[in-house]
């Protein structure tokens, strides 16, 4: 398995535990807010059924959200029994509706193949959309598949594009390839300089974990 599957490897498994590890991550919710907020504590509280219903009722209403989350529910099998098919149209259907998270999700699914064929190409026309609205994880696999050439024809200066900046954003992955292709001359002119301070900035980002 070459570097680039292993890194969306990663970024799936991210995804398919989702509820379990960025939810967590935002501010504690009331019970009293909204369909998505009140899926995310219960998810919280390890009620992921009673969750599955709120973010079911939340996706009814349009939010894209909660269509997303219960896309993933339905593909981890977090919930609800697995339903790679039900959970990819919960994906797409919010994708379509241009929600980053759910372009960055279908992208990713389309690359491993994760309950479809795989597709490269699909998988690079929606992280690109993604990456166009800023969605970070996207940012980053754009310029792995710049840098690979996987559904896109290789290109060294727009992976480091892509690359410094996800970097910028603190992405620890992008900060490393940044000081790699400045330090080799790829994509960008050899500046040693540049991958000294990415060096140090890959440092303080570890510090903060």
């Amino acid at each position: 398995m070459n570097n680039i599957v292993k890194l969306f490897s990663i970024s799936l498994t991210k995804i398919l535990l989702l509820l379990s590890l960025s939810f967590i991550l935002l501010p504690q919710v009331n019970a009293e807010d909204g369909l998505y907020e009140r899926g995310i504590e219960l998810v919280e509280q390890k009620d992921y059924e009673k969750a599955l219903r709120a973010f079911e009722l939340g996706a009814k209403t349009g939010d894209l959200d909660a269509m997303t989350a219960v896309g993933i529910m339905y593909i981890a099998g977090v919930g609800v029994n697995q339903n790679d098919a039900k959970g990819f149209k919960y994906i797409q259907d919010a994708a379509n509706k241009s929600h980053p998270k759910a372009q960055y999700t279908l992208g990713a699914i389309y690359y491993l193949g994760a309950g479809i064929d795989v597709d490269f190409n699909k998988a690079f026309n929606w992280i690109s959309l993604s990456a166009e609205q800023g969605y970070l994880d996207a940012q980053h696999n754009l310029a792995q598949m710049y840098e690979t050439g996987e559904g896109v024809s290789q290109d060294f200066k727009k992976a480091y594009e892509y690359y410094i900046i996800a970097a910028r954003r603190d992405n620890i992955d992008s900060q490393i390839k940044v000081a790699q292709m400045y330090q080799d001359g790829i994509g960008v002119e050899k500046d040693l300089e540049k991958s000294a301070y990415w060096l140090k900035k890959i440092e303080e980002s570890k510090s903060k974990k």
